[in-house]
């Protein structure tokens, strides 16, 4: 199964625990339960933390389509408000271009306003006779103007009113758009840290399934040795029973040379080779009893003792203890890998 570590699942955790099953049912078929005891314990204790694993980049890959979504509607209001922005700052500019028009109009109107004025005041010279009815129209004129003036300065204030506000609305939109930018780097330095996690965990995934091939190896070269080692043991011990019956018959006949060439049992062997047979048979016991102690580590419970010998012929001491299973295992929540590993293990195993 070759897949990214961001797209691993819990689904994917099983179908790989269900394939590793079913590796381990053809080795417990060859070899047996307790050579591979100990060693399904650790695959289960790996995939279990696999399984947690799997499902925290679940919720992570939940978590990280939401910050996408989020990050896809923040830029999507950001651009929303730039688009607010043009349109309020081509406002902006219509309001000022109409503010110099009306401006420039009034001004018009004042200097209009003057001129006539001066005129009025050169027709107020020219004709005193009518100085009242001058006067009248001259009051109106000025009553005219300060109404415009009036007006002109409402209409100022108002721009200059418009103008604040418009400011104060892009002092908004700006600290908006670097709330938005600092949410969106957050978002990524949280993405890229996921990342990091999940290549980490991939690489020791592999180092694993790496140290199992080498111990299904090692497992296969140590049934080898002790196999052959059996063998020769067999032979040793067919060897060390005749020699002690040949020597109860040589003590049996003591200061008597008979020799029957018909008798299977007659000794074929002189001193110095009985000596160099023991001396050998002793060496294949003490290998025995190495291998032994090498195979006990392998497994999770105590082997059988083995059977007493005499104390003549009792070269080594046996095997050593093994740990209680209590150290040997760590209790804790069950979960879904168990199931995908033969029934006859459950009983030793205990989820870690």
């Amino acid at each position: 199964m070759e897949r990214a570590s961001e797209a691993l699942s819990v689904d994917d955790v099983y179908s790989l625990a269900e394939e590793i099953g079913k590796e381990f049912e053809i080795l417990i078929d060859s070899y047996g339960v307790d050579p591979v005891n100990k060693l399904v314990t650790k695959v289960i204790r790996v995939l279990e933390y696999l399984e947690a694993y799997a499902t925290k980049n679940d919720i992570a890959s939940d978590e990280i389509a939401q910050l996408r979504a989020q990050i896809y509607q923040l830029e999507h209001d950001k651009y929303e408000k730039a688009e607010s922005r043009s349109k309020l700052e081509k406002e902006m500019e219509q309001y000022e271009d109409t503010w110099r028009q009306e401006m420039k109009d009034l001004g018009g109107l004042v200097a209009r306003l003057q001129e006539e004025n001066s005129k009025l005041s050169s027709s107020l010279k020219e004709k005193e006779s009518h100085r009242s009815l001058q006067c009248e129209t001259h009051s109106v004129t000025l009553g005219e103007d300060i109404v415009v003036l009036e007006r002109l300065r409402d209409a100022f204030d108002k721009q200059a009113a418009q103008l604040k506000q418009c400011e104060k609305d892009k002092a908004n939109q700006a600290a908006d758009i670097e709330s938005l930018q600092q949410q969106l780097e957050a978002s990524k330095k949280a993405t890229q840290e996921q990342s990091r996690r999940n290549r980490r965990l991939q690489q020791q995934m592999r180092q694993l399934c790496d140290e199992r091939g080498d111990l299904q190896v090692q497992l296969q070269d140590q049934q080898s040795q002790l196999q052959a080692l059996q063998e020769r043991l067999g032979l040793a011990v067919k060897d060390h029973d005749d020699l002690l019956q040949s020597r109860d018959a040589v003590l049996d006949m003591q200061g008597k040379v008979v020799i029957d060439l018909d008798d299977p049992n007659r000794p074929r062997f002189t001193l110095e080779e009985l000596k160099h047979i023991l001396f050998e048979r002793n060496e294949l016991k003490a290998r025995v009893s190495d291998l032994e102690d090498e195979l006990a580590l392998y497994r999770p419970r105590p082997v059988d003792p083995p059977s007493p010998v005499k104390d003549e012929d009792r070269p080594v001491q046996g095997p050593i203890n093994q740990e209680p299973e209590e150290k040997l295992f760590s209790y804790g929540k069950a979960s879904g890998i168990r199931k995908f590993f033969p029934s006859a293990l459950w009983p030793r195993v205990k989820p870690g």
